[in-house]
């Protein structure tokens, strides 16, 4: 192919790509892996009857696969990833302790 034909058929998958966002069509996404030759990045993407699942080191976006709108996010502890190692939150000096409850004799 010359570079002039590769410039045509570039120029003509951008503007149908402009028409497609236009009326509305969502765009086509293919199943695969991608891992990161350099930094942590792991981007997966997975096809399911009702969403497509975009999976960026850890946390999956749930696509509508009609519409093409985001329907949520998830966390996969799956993948490997830990919650944070914050301390547990102390208890509130708003709130009072607990009482026992009263008992019967």
């Amino acid at each position: 192919m010359t570079g002039r034909a590769a410039f045509v058929l570039t120029l003509l998958r951008f503007w149908a790509g402009k028409v497609l966002n236009a009326i509305g069509v969502p765009g086509v996404v293919v199943p695969g892996t991608y891992e990161a030759g350099i930094g942590e990045a792991s981007v997966r993407i997975t096809l399911g009857p009702l969403f497509t699942v975009v999976t960026v080191n850890g946390l999956d976006v749930y696509i509508h696969r009609f519409t093409g709108a985001i329907d949520g996010v998830g966390f996969s502890l799956a993948t490997g990833c830990r919650p944070a190692g914050t301390p547990a939150p102390e208890r509130s000096a708003a709130l009072p302790a607990a009482e026992p409850a009263p008992t019967r004799s």
